[in-house]
């Protein structure tokens, strides 16, 4: 994520990456294909691939067309476990162990969510208007969401093959929006339809901070209820409802995070490019001063 659009090539980053104290990355949905032929890229540790990588069809694209993994079209659908195969294929092929797939969404009436952020930002959480748009927002979303969920289950079900072919874990996201899949209930159906160790949980701290400050559910639910099947996560600060900053410079609640990480699990700090090499490198001091990365040199990943 720091990476895009902040350098004038793709092996700039992962110098000023290394530099950082980095030695490990992990390629996003930024990353097309020019850029994956413009460096060698086993000369560096790949440790985790987030999908749609390579993006020659941009996310906003696939979700402007429908091309989503939780399509109720056939064609569609098809079409969206195609872009996370070709991520599982590119993880396979640089020996990273985990893909991060966002396991789409469901239509809706996205603006009733734009409105209550707005009277967040304004300090109105707890007014009774912002708790109708919430009640409405979420009988909406009830009413529309299974076809969507068994969508998700059918593509899982090509997608899990795949990736234990090539040795690789799928990490499913806790994401930002409501309308997004899944929430805390429906990633429990999905972690349990059979797939074994092959899915599993990936972990966004920020996603899931913002989700308590917005009234769906505490952020150490998630961690508490799925430490068990987690395979990564991402760390990041946000102060309100903005996130992706350089750990330190906000106020998530660090040491609540730090107690739920299981030991062995990819740790990757998703820092937007709006953040300076400086912040960057202060960054990864301050997780491995809080405990949430192993505390030495180039532990970062």
């Amino acid at each position: 994520m720091w990476g895009i659009k902040r350098f004038a090539s793709f092996a700039d980053f992962f110098t000023a990456g290394e530099a950082a104290g980095f030695t490990c990355f992990e390629l996003n949905h930024g990353v097309n294909s020019a850029m994956l032929a413009s460096v060698e890229l086993n000369g560096y540790r790949i440790a985790s691939v987030h999908e749609p990588c390579p993006a020659d069809v941009q996310p906003s694209e696939l979700t402007a067309r429908d091309w989503l993994i939780s399509s109720d079209d056939e064609e569609n659908r098809s079409n969206g476990v195609q872009a996370i195969l070709r991520s599982i294929e590119l993880a396979g092929r640089l020996g990273a162990a985990a893909v991060i797939v966002h396991p789409g969404r469901v239509p809706m009436d996205e603006s009733i969510e734009a409105e209550m952020r707005r009277l967040y930002r304004e300090g109105k959480r707890h007014t009774a208007e912002y708790e109708h748009l919430l009640a409405r927002m979420m009988a909406e979303r009830d009413e529309h969401a299974a076809v969507h969920l068994a969508a998700v289950r059918r593509s899982l079900d090509e997608l899990a093959n795949e990736a234990a072919r090539r040795g690789v874990r799928l990490g499913l996201e806790n994401r930002d929006h409501y309308y997004e899949i899944p929430l805390i209930d429906e990633l429990s159906e999905l972690l349990e339809a059979g797939y074994g160790e092959t899915v599993g949980y990936w972990h966004d701290a920020g996603h899931a901070q913002k989700s308590e400050y917005k009234g769906y559910g505490p952020h150490e639910a998630w961690l508490t209820r799925f430490r068990d099947r987690m395979v990564g996560v991402h760390l990041h600060d946000l102060v309100g409802m903005d996130d992706h900053m350089a750990a330190g410079l906000g106020d998530m609640p660090w040491n609540m995070v730090a107690q739920h990480l299981p030991e062995g699990i990819i740790r990757t700090c998703e820092f937007q490019n709006t953040n300076s090499p400086e912040q960057v490198a202060q960054g990864l001091r301050f997780l491995a001063d809080a405990g949430l990365i192993a505390a030495q040199p180039g532990a970062g990943c």
